[in-house]
């Protein structure tokens, strides 16, 4: 993909109640039931705005389920399986389908089987100065840097300082190196280099993803829904702000026989 254009990223961004009707739509499409027939992964990063954008989601969700009768209803619709990668990229080589199989394992209605995988990268936007790479949390009065673990590998890279010793955030930086040099991304300002990074590390999970959707697919017999983006954290004047924006990158769906095809 190489380089961005940042006007036309943030115009591509739609609202949680927005992507909550695109989700409702694919799941009539086919025959998806909350807490019946599906399991919703969530393959995001550890950043903890990531988990609330995650539980607005959730609460956004229940407006197609009227008739919740009682807290066990509730948390049937709002059982997701969570999994936590630095910057929400399921790295090429690293992870692997096995870590999806426990969610696959608990699909209540195994007849009927299927994942809902919402796989969201995310960057932080300051309104404010127009800047990609941070914003301001509730509770702060200056810019934090989203995604933290993306950012902090990035400026590692560019000011070369030695890879950390963790094991996963030493991946990131390898791959982030490999995306650099794959895409030719230099620095720019307001952070334009950031997204395209970001953007660039999304877009080339896809294939690896895809390999290890399909042979999960196939191994376990199970419809694979995929969507897939960049959430965009936007300053926050109070806890309950749900401001965020999500860039819908990839909408596919994986059937048992490994057939792969695009949602429109």
């Amino acid at each position: 993909m190489g380089q961005v254009s940042a006007d036309n990223f943030l115009a591509k961004a739609i609202d949680i109640p927005q992507l909550c009707e695109v989700i409702n739509g694919i799941m009539e499409r086919y025959s998806v039931f909350l807490g019946v027939n599906v399991v919703v992964v969530v393959i995001n990063c550890l950043d903890e705005q990531c988990t609330t954008v995650i539980d607005n989601i959730k609460y956004e969700m229940r407006r197609f389920y009227p008739a919740i009768i009682d807290n066990d209803t509730l948390i049937k619709i709002e059982k997701f399986y969570n999994m936590r990668l630095f910057g929400g990229i399921f790295l090429p080589k690293i992870k692997t389908y096995e870590s999806l199989l426990p969610a696959a394992h608990h699909v209540p209605v195994k007849e009927d089987d299927k994942l809902l995988i919402l796989n969201l990268s995310h960057i932080g936007y300051d309104g404010n100065t127009k800047e990609f790479g941070s914003f301001v949390r509730h509770g702060h009065d200056s810019p934090t840097p989203a995604c933290g673990a993306i950012k902090s590998c990035y400026d590692q890279i560019l000011k070369g300082i030695k890879m950390p010793s963790d094991y996963d955030l030493r991946a990131l930086t390898k791959y982030i190196k490999k995306i650099i040099s794959i895409h030719n991304i230099k620095p720019k300002p307001l952070g334009h280099d950031l997204l395209e990074v970001t953007i660039n590390l999304y877009n080339d999970q896809i294939p690896w993803l895809k390999q290890q959707l399909k042979k999960l697919a196939q191994k376990d017999e199970i419809d694979i829904i995929y969507m897939g983006g960049i959430e965009v954290d936007i300053n926050k004047e109070s806890d309950k702000d749900t401001h965020d924006k999500i860039v819908l990158m990839d909408k596919f769906i994986i059937q048992q026989n490994g057939d792969i095809t695009d949602i429109s």
